[in-house]
């Protein structure tokens, strides 16, 4: 068969004879990876891609994935159905909920035309990505299956929010979470340990437990900040650069521990709270407020036999896989 004969056998868009292929690499909580969940990319980049501590996405420039090739994408994935069943799809793309409302509902449609056991999808998004959308509207998308999503608060503290550039302040982030707490849909966020870095106390603590209690999301995952280099993108986060020239002191191990157990300490929701990252040395789980003694004895003994050289080392040298 001829080069030119076998590119008429099929319209594929072009760059994808082997099958999918994502812009970044897949990125997702750590309890989607299971064998009835997959990834479909369907934006690229991140919409944003300005916060100080990350090098997620930096040499991705924000785009959408058109809609045949998300088709394209899907049809690969349904070969994989037939075997086991998919009934989870995680959106790729630095955080798909920047589409619109009918764009989401788009994919949606899409997907389950292509996914018969589909029950539910997930996505990452940034709090700024619900300026656009109602709460009838989420609540319309979580009638429509789109559950368990996940967006990276970091804090609730303004000093905070504005020095690493999340692109939105405490009020806006109180506006989204009142918005996800009315439409019902379930959602996750992260919390990040050692913003402030050395001495900056327990405001961001204090201030992101708050927000916690007011939102109520069902988990709330906690990493700590880490400025290392990123081998994917070949670069080291903005921030590095002001540690370097000291304008930055890098929060010790402790600190990031003490913090914890302050933010751990107000919390009164009923949140799954997780802190098992990769970016922390010794991990916890505890179902707060009810977990919470046994949550804070287990940090007050982190604490109590923290090695500050060798948690950084553990942390420094965080697995990129």
């Amino acid at each position: 068969m001829s080069s030119g004969d076998h590119a008429g056998k099929r319209a594929i868009p072009k760059g994808f004879d082997y099958g999918p292929r994502f812009a970044s690499p897949v990125n997702s909580p750590s309890y989607e990876w299971r064998d009835d969940t997959q990834f479909l990319q369907v934006t690229r980049g991140c919409s944003h891609n300005g916060c100080r501590f990350c090098t997620f996405f930096k040499n991705v420039p924000y785009g959408k994935v058109d809609l045949d090739e998300v088709e394209f994408y899907l049809k690969f994935i349904a070969n994989g159905d037939k075997n086991i069943p998919v009934k989870r799809v995680f959106l790729q793309g630095s955080n798909a909920l920047h589409l619109s409302y009918d764009e989401l509902m788009e994919i949606r449609e899409l997907v389950c035309k292509h996914l018969p056991n589909l029950e539910s999808i997930g996505s990452y998004g940034r709090i700024s990505d619900l300026r656009d959308k109602s709460v009838e509207q989420l609540r319309a998308l979580h009638e429509a299956g789109y559950n368990r999503l996940f967006f990276g608060v970091e804090s609730a503290d303004d000093n905070l929010l504005a020095l690493m550039n999340k692109g939105y302040d405490s009020a806006e982030l109180y506006e989204a979470g009142g918005k996800l707490h009315e439409s019902g849909v379930q959602w996750a966020c992260t919390i990040m340990f050692g913003m402030g870095g050395h001495g900056y106390g327990f405001g961001h603590a204090e201030k992101s437990a708050d927000f916690i209690n007011f939102a109520q999301p069902d988990i709330t995952g906690s990493v700590s900040m880490t400025l290392v280099f990123d081998p994917f993108t070949k670069m080291y986060a903005p921030l590095h650069y002001a540690v370097e020239r000291g304008e930055f002191v890098e929060a010790g191990e402790v600190e990031r521990y003490e913090e914890m157990r302050a933010f751990v300490e107000r919390v009164n929701a009923d949140t799954l709270f997780t802190a098992r990252h990769s970016t922390l040395p010794k991990g916890l789980i505890a179902a707060l407020p009810d977990q919470r003694d046994e949550a804070l004895a287990a940090i007050d003994k982190i604490i109590g036999e923290a090695d500050e050289v060798e948690f950084k080392h553990m942390r420094m040298h965080v697995p990129k896989v």
